[in-house]
């Protein structure tokens, strides 16, 4: 099932997920992270390897800027070098078409979602040890997902807010699997026209350039945020 979207409704749901961002808003933190492993030009092996504690910190302190520090989150025992190596795997030569891409634009982005599989594979296994040892859960679709939107940009960031508002435009979500990571990349192919009036316009406005899975993860976001409003709201009183 397709999920067109509407320039009016689009336009609406990311300037309202723009509009809440002030000048050092925490939302800001995927700016900074994604712009950071972003400049060496699809080759951040050689930012990773002339600073890999600078990268680690970035990659962090996003995390932490988006709810991956909570008190219930194992990451929030340990300090920065945790991350030292996931940025480490993703900067491998392996992951280069996933840095040179934007997954949601080519005809044959079909061809990349094995390397996104990898990549999901090398953060659980460098986040496992620490997750297991004091949770004794594996690290979740959630930090898994954020991980990736913060440095390829390639899937959007599967939490509360997001699967909600995928969940109510009609897709199914179980977990991270082929079948989502599929389902994302036909939004953005049957989507591109108003996807990219909104990069457009980001470009122009905030001199940064937004993935079309960002822009995905913003559209579902704020619909399910919209929903929690909604349902949390108490209705007016009669007069």
């Amino acid at each position: 099932m397709l999920h067109l979207f509407t320039k009016r409704d689009t336009n609406d749901k990311i300037r309202a997920f723009l509009g809440a961002m002030t000048k050092h808003h925490r939302y800001r933190s995927w700016e900074h992270c994604y712009r950071y492993f972003q400049q060496a030009d699809g080759t951040p092996r050689k930012i990773v390897a002339a600073d890999p504690d600078h990268a680690a910190l970035v990659l962090g302190f996003y995390l932490a800027s988006w709810g991956m520090y909570r008190g219930s989150s194992f990451l929030l025992q340990f300090d920065y070098t945790i991350h030292l190596g996931v940025v480490t795997a993703l900067a491998a030569q392996h992951f280069e078409p996933l840095w040179q891409a934007e997954f949601g634009s080519g005809q044959n982005d079909e061809t990349l979602v094995p390397a996104i599989f990898d990549a999901i594979d090398a953060i659980k296994d460098v986040y496992r040890p620490f997750a297991l040892a004091v949770e004794s859960n594996e690290p979740s679709d959630t930090l898994v997902t954020k991980v990736l939107l913060g440095t390829f940009g390639c899937l959007p960031a599967c939490d509360t807010y997001f699967i909600s508002g995928f969940k109510d435009s009609g897709f199914k979500y179980s977990y991270l699997n082929s079948n989502f990571i599929r389902r994302a990349l036909s939004i953005c192919r049957e989507n591109l026209p108003v996807l990219r009036a909104e990069q457009a316009w980001i470009k122009s406005a905030g001199g940064i350039h937004y993935p079309l899975m960002k822009l995905v993860d913003m559209h579902f976001w704020q619909t399910g945020y919209d929903l929690e409003v909604a349902r949390t709201t108490p209705a007016p009183s009669a007069a």
